[in-house]
Formats: structure tokens, sequence, C-alpha cells
């Protein structure tokens, strides 16, 4: 079966991670919908007594999707529970794959404006991007030597599960339907520097003493960057602990496995128009709260508390009217986003 929720309990089981059933240190069990995995709960229960620092960021290919929107929405609760949040607009990542600079800065600085528009506070935190974070570039150059490539591999040699080989089947019949345009330089260095200093965003903040504790926050999907983390503190002069917590994934429309820029139909940009982003979510009829598009980005991708989303859930599963007006809610509130994207670019 490629449902994700078969998905989720292989990926708990293989790596001992626990479900995410009430509340998770001080993420309240409002937000329980929210998160699928714990890597590390003593670490989120340690956090009232013990400096914490949950990172997470965004990569930009391009103009926010609903799976971009739900991670700069989760940074905003995990303030709200009183978590201290580092979010990184990862521009020097397409700058070192090919993208030109002054294009890449151009759409960090809108993300900047859509992610404080949301509600992230980096006065609460920290919002950068890459190229501003000179302190962090400092330590990559003094943690390169101790950067081992294999420490991205993805764990035990498991087998692919049935969603992971249903993505891999979508991407490569997408294969040539979605490219990104790189016309600048790039090189074997531009990649490792890009690698090194993907695990110092994280590990700069142990390393200069500031926290004892760091929590990585992502997609299920990105789960083995704990485990690359933890590995690169490990060989390198950095103390501290370092745990995981991951949200859901988003089904795509039109029965593909994941919403994703790669596969053409299956998501929703925030470039969009209004009418497109109506039509898309209103093809959602409900009736399979697991597998549905609309329900599962409405758990991630929106403001919404658990309670509601328990009767969204039961709408959802009944169709009919009921979930119509649920669905009509949501497309405002996406609607709503997609006009926030815009005036970034005014």
């Amino acid at each position: 079966m490629t449902r994700l929720p078969d998905h989720y309990e292989l990926v708990r089981e293989r790596n001992d991670y626990e479900a995410v059933t009430g509340a998770v240190g001080p993420i309240p069990t409002a937000q329980r919908r929210r998160f699928v995995a714990v890597d590390g709960t003593d670490v989120l229960d340690a956090a009232a007594d013990r400096p914490t620092l949950v990172s997470t960021g965004v990569g930009m290919t391009g103009p926010p999707h609903l799976g971009t929107v739900g991670q700069v929405l989760t940074a905003v609760e995990l303030q709200q529970a009183g978590l201290g949040v580092q979010f990184v607009i990862a521009d020097l990542e397409p700058y070192h794959g090919g993208t030109p600079l002054e294009r890449v800065q151009a759409l960090a600085e809108r993300y900047r404006g859509f992610i404080r528009g949301l509600g992230f506070d980096p006065d609460r935190g920290r919002l950068r991007t890459q190229s501003e974070a000179r302190d962090v570039m400092h330590t990559a150059q003094l943690l390169a030597p101790y950067y081992d490539p294999d420490s991205w591999d993805d764990g035990p040699d498991h087998p692919p599960t049935a969603w992971e080989r249903a993505v891999s089947d979508a991407y490569e019949a997408a294969d040539g339907e979605w490219t990104v345009e790189h016309s600048g330089p790039t090189s074997e260095a531009a990649r490792t520097h890009s690698a090194v200093l993907h695990g110092v965003d994280f590990l700069h903040p142990l390393y200069a003493g500031e926290y004892e504790q760091l929590v990585l926050s992502f997609g299920i999907d990105e789960h083995h960057l704990t485990r690359m983390a933890r590995r690169y503190r490990d060989a390198a002069p950095v103390e501290g602990r370092v745990a995981g917590i991951y949200t859901r994934m988003l089904p795509g429309f039109d029965g593909a496995p994941k919403m994703a820029k790669s596969i053409p139909g299956s998501g929703i940009s925030l470039d969009m128009a209004p009418e497109t982003i109506r039509e898309r979510i209103g093809r959602d009829e409900g009736g399979d709260p697991e597998g549905s598009p609309v329900f599962q980005a409405m758990c991630l991708a929106s403001r919404y508390d658990a309670e509601r989303l328990d009767e969204f859930e039961a709408a959802c599963e009944r169709g009919g009217a009921e979930w119509e007006r649920a669905r009509e809610e949501y497309a405002d509130f996406v609607v709503d986003l997609a006009e926030r994207w815009r005036a970034t670019g005014r």
C-alpha cells in the first residue's frame, strides 16, 4: 500500500521513533495533528530546564507551496509554545547549484517578508539567510575537516517503503516535465561547501555554546538530517544533545503520492491564480481523510488546532455539503496566502 500512515508507521518502527498522540515537551496537545514522529522525546521534555533551540528552514527553488507554508506555520506554532526557533532561508544552496546570486537574493528577501507576515517573530528566535550569517560560515570553515560525506547516508539498508517507491515512480514518470533553470557556474567544490554549510547551519548554535540542545523540525521525509547532524557532531568538537520532531507529508492531487513541484499537477503553489487554487481544492470530494490532499494540508498548512481538525476529519469522511463548506473555508485561507506572497514582489 502507498498510504502515508503506513509509511509513517514503518519509519517509526525502523528508527525507534515515537508517535505523536498528545503533548510533547512544551508543544501542546492542540498541535498533535501537525507531527507524526519524535526522535528524542527526552530532549523536548528537558527544554524548560536546558537552553534548547529548534532549527528548521526552507530551500528555494521557486515560490512557496503548501508544504513550505506548513513548515513556516510549524515554526510559528513552536515559537508560540515558548521554544527558541531558528529559521534558515537556504539561499546559498541554490546559488551553489548554479542559480544566479541576484535571483537567489531577491527570492530570499521575498521569503523573509512572507515568513514574518505569517507570524514568525525574529526577536524570539532567528530568521536568517545562509549568506548573511558570517559567524556560521566561519564555523563551517573550522568544522570542515570533520565533515564526512557518508554522514548523509540514510542509516541501515532498509528497502524503500511502498510510499517511497510510489514517489520514485512518480518522479521518474515526470522526468523532463519540470526542471530548475541553472544559468550560473557550479562545481563539485560548491556542492561540498553547500553540504558542509547545511550541517553547520544546525551545529553552529551548539558549537558557539549558545544552546545545550538542538531539535530539528522537518517533514518526516527528511528525518535523515537528524542522524547526519549527530554524526557530524560526534566527529567534530561539538557538544550537545540533538533530537528531531517530524511533520506529516502531503499526498498529492489526482492520486499523486506526494505534493511536489517536480510532479506536475500534484500540489498548490502560491503563484497560482485564485481560481486555479479554488478549482484544485474543490476536486477533493472527501471520503478518506488519510488520503485527502486537502484534509492533510489542513493538518499541516493551516492555523487549525487539533479539536477543529477532528471536526474537519469527520466532515471529510462523510463528504457532502459539510465537507464542501470546509473546503471553501480552506480555499479562502490559501488564496489569502497567495495574495500575501504576491504582495512581497510588489
